[in-house]
């Protein structure tokens, strides 16, 4: 069954309210339609200039949300964006709106959170350090903070 081109942007509209998108995720549920490329750009043209594809509101709502709530670092929060193809002129816009204390304050909370069986404490402070960079936070900042926490089993 072939969609009208007007039920396919009512479509795509919603799955833009819906929640913020990039160009790229909205360029791929386009393509799920069988449609010519050229009427593919009018609509993400036309979504663009009405405020409904914004990649710079997607990315900065992106950085906010993935350190607060998923509690990621900088690193992953970068390869993330990367993949979704935004550029890194606006990742680097978004990444700089990121209150260094706060992104601190989310390290240690990560740090603190995490449950490991260790009793060394060399041993314990390495795997939490591990586990922190593997949630994209900068190795230095990672040592830096687990140096000051009172880290015990």
């Amino acid at each position: 069954m072939e969609l009208s081109n007007d039920v396919i942007l009512k479509k795509v509209l919603h799955y833009c309210a819906y929640q913020d998108r990039c160009t790229q995720e909205v360029r791929m549920k386009l393509a799920t339609f069988d449609m010519p490329d050229s009427e593919k750009e009018k609509i993400v043209k036309l979504l663009v200039d009405e405020g409904y594809l914004d990649d710079e509101r997607y990315a900065s709502t992106f950085v906010r949300s993935k350190i607060h709530l998923k509690k990621w670092g900088v690193n992953k929060i970068r390869m993330s964006l990367k993949m979704k193809g935004i550029s890194d002129e606006i990742i680097a816009n978004a990444l700089s709106e990121i209150d260094p204390e706060i992104y601190r304050e989310e390290l240690i909370k990560v740090l603190k959170s995490k449950k490991i069986n260790e009793i060394d404490p060399y041993k314990r402070r390495a795997k939490l350090a591990q586990y922190a960079m593997q949630k994209g936070y900068e190795p230095n900042l990672v040592w830096d903070v687990a140096k000051t926490l009172d880290i015990r089993p």
